[in-house]
């Protein structure tokens, strides 16, 4: 690996002149950030529309055949501010010019859009006296819309191998050789992740405003703790049930790389923020669980039959049911009467009664029960399986509680254990739960 760090900051990074500010100290503060992946500039306060939204608005007043003058003319006056503010020469009106006439052009959605990240990446290139290299010439989509890594590796390596220090625009690449195309919300992470492998750096960075990783959600327990390490594997499951720090897609490439991830506050620049790393460190000292989390709103569909062991082909039968419809099976259990779905809502409410039936056709069962309002809790934590006791102290805190569980489920990987409960009794079983994994 080089000794080098990439670094990807967020919208907000680049909200007003003085967050351009801080965040060209925090890059000088440390020679090894040399590769700098840009966001479209955040919202100032609360009224404030993020860049990104601006252009989305702007382009769908266009398709509409509305005025889009407004939109276009909020853009040059928050790029012109900026530019102002940092005290750069750039020509802002020559850029917004030219994604009007594009617009023209019929160039779409996706290049609007992107022209946030685009103009800003090519203002702070310009302030920190660095090279601007476009994302287009070096991330590239198939005409399937998938990111062709092979092409994508090749070229970001190619053109970063002569180039010491670049600003890079997040969230999009090129397809069909002159089109652009995004990367879904959160993508910038997923250029930060190339550009790290190109480069073979020794870390990568993830910089915003919201982006520790707590123990637990701060809305349902008091000043949970900081997550300060935790695995790719952990990572992946607290992913799962919506702790979305950073993209899915980046998640796994790290991984296969092996590059660590850090995750800071832009806000907080003294804070240590969290590692992400393949394993962890001796030195961690950190609880077997690393964290709790969860999701509502699930239904579980309990199938009956009697012989329900003896049948061969029945989970076949029942998933291909679910597949047909486009709804994912999230979790199963089975018995020797009783074969249970776990599914998320609301998709299945709208296809309820057709599965039902199907159901019944396919497999004629004595009863079909599905009840609703469920809420899976998961604590996640590697080689948690393998201690001792440890389903002894969870279900006691929850029993303590007063909780009834519906369901329980460990992974055969040993990182997480499962459990379902009803909507209402969520919260308190996610705080009974952290009191006795986390806290002691």
């Amino acid at each position: 690996m080089n000794d080098v760090t990439v670094s990807k900051f967020g919208s907000v990074a680049f909200s007003t002149p003085d967050m351009v500010k801080r965040t060209a100290d925090v890059i000088m503060s440390d020679d090894k950030r040399r590769y700098i992946i840009v966001s479209a500039p955040g919202s100032r306060n609360n009224e404030d529309v993020k860049m990104t939204d601006l252009l989305f608005i702007l382009n769908s007043r266009y398709e509409n055949r509305e005025d889009f003058s407004e939109m276009l003319n909020q853009a040059r006056l928050r790029f012109t501010d900026i530019v102002r503010g940092i005290g750069v020469n750039f020509d802002v009106d020559a850029e917004i010019t030219a994604v009007k006439k594009n617009l023209f052009f019929g160039k779409g959605n996706d290049f609007v859009v992107s022209r946030g990240e685009y103009i800003m990446a090519k203002i702070f290139a310009e302030y920190l006296g660095w090279k601007f290299i476009d994302a287009a010439d070096c991330i590239f989509f198939g005409r399937d819309g998938t990111l062709d890594m092979e092409k994508t590796f090749a070229a970001t390596e190619k053109i970063l191998s002569d180039v010491s220090h670049a600003v890079i625009p997040g969230f999009y690449g090129s397809v069909g050789g002159t089109g652009i195309k995004l990367f879904p919300r959160g993508g910038g992470d997923i250029t930060a992740a190339i550009v790290a492998r190109a480069v073979d750096a020794s870390l990568c960075e993830k910089w915003s405003e919201t982006t520790k990783i707590y123990s637990a959600d701060p809305a349902i327990v008091d000043n949970p703790t900081v997550i300060r390490h935790i695995t790719y594997e952990e990572l992946k499951q607290l992913n799962y049930m919506g702790v979305n720090v950073f993209h899915e897609d980046v998640i796994y490439l790290m991984q296969g790389i092996g590059i660590p991830i850090r995750v800071r506050n832009i806000h907080d620049v003294d804070d240590e923020g969290t590692y992400v790393t393949a394993e962890l460190p001796a030195d961690s000292h950190r609880s077997v669980a690393a964290c709790i989390a969860g999701k509502r709103n699930y239904r579980i569909i309990h199938i009956e039959k009697f012989g329900l062991n003896r049948l061969t082909g029945i989970g076949q039968k029942v998933f291909g049911i679910f597949t047909e419809r486009n709804i994912s099976c999230e979790h199963y259990m089975s018995g020797i009467y009783r074969f249970s779905i776990v599914v998320k809502n609301p998709l299945f409410d709208l296809k309820r009664a057709e599965i039902l039936q199907a159901l019944k056709d396919a497999i004629h069962p004595e009863n079909i029960k599905v009840e609703k309002n469920l809420s899976l809790l998961t604590i996640v934590g590697k080689g948690m399986g393998t201690v001792k006791g440890i389903f002894a102290k969870i279900f006691n805190a929850i029993a303590d509680a007063g909780i009834k569980v519906k369901m329980i489920e460990q992974g055969s990987d040993d990182l997480n254990i499962i459990i379902g409960v009803y909507d209402e009794d969520y919260e308190a079983a996610v705080r009974a739960v952290y009191g006795a994994m986390i806290l002691n």
